[in-house]
């Protein structure tokens, strides 16, 4: 039986102590990917964020209307904040910790200044949300937790180019907040959707990492 022989080495020739360095090498290379540490290491990471997300449901995953005079509902109707049955602009709704109230609601064809604008390419919703954290501790705000549900049922994300070229000009955009124990943060959220979808449209709103989500009815034609 032929015995294999590492790359780099030459049969008969090998110096012992680096041949075994060779064949130590070569044998760990030619290990099994889910063998090898840096993917274990990766798997246990994915392994505690499941476990995490997966124990960490139960009190905050509902909305929870708070404060203003949320939307009314009959005996037997879904709770209020929730994608049937939505909040106003105006009302607040908590969410795992993190309170949030829109305070208005606006489109437009451009956003930015005459030095820097974008056009979008379909209209823009600029939302003006306020959100506030009620825990003990700080909590991070993504804009990736907010998206714009639109009267044709479709999902659509915070658009980029017009949340960069709104700072300074609308209002600062929410983007990646730290949030500070109740210390209100007030900003923009800014949609590049077709006008087609804009009545009946929504804003749901979710916890970074959390469960549950909340929705807000925008009001728009």
């Amino acid at each position: 039986m032929t015995q294999q022989v590492p790359p780099g080495a030459q049969p008969g020739h090998e110096n012992p102590r680096a041949a075994a360095k060779a064949a130590k090498a070569y044998a760990k290379a030619s290990r099994p990917w889910f063998k090898k540490k840096r993917y274990i290491l990766l798997i246990i990471v994915v392994v505690i964020i499941a476990i995490a997300l997966s124990t960490s449901g139960g009190e905050g995953d509902e909305p929870e209307v708070v404060g203003g005079s949320p939307t009314s509902q009959d005996d037997g109707a879904d709770k209020a904040g929730t994608k049937s049955n939505p909040i106003a602009v105006g009302d607040t709704v908590k969410l795992q910790g993190t309170q949030y109230t829109v305070k208005g609601v606006k489109t437009a064809a451009t956003v930015g200044s005459e030095y820097f604008q974008e056009t979008a390419g379909g209209v823009y919703v600029i939302v003006e949300l306020t959100i506030e954290n009620t825990k003990d501790e700080t909590k991070t705000f993504s804009d990736s937790a907010a998206r714009f549900i639109g009267g044709n049922g479709k999902s659509y994300s915070t658009d980029t180019d017009g949340t960069i070229a709104a700072i300074g000009d609308d209002g600062e955009p929410l983007f990646l907040e730290d949030m500070q124990p109740d210390v209100p943060k007030t900003g923009i959220l800014v949609f590049d959707v077709p006008e087609s979808s804009t009545s009946g449209s929504l804003l749901e709103v979710s916890d970074l990492f959390g469960r549950g989500s909340a929705y807000i009815e925008l009001g728009l034609d």
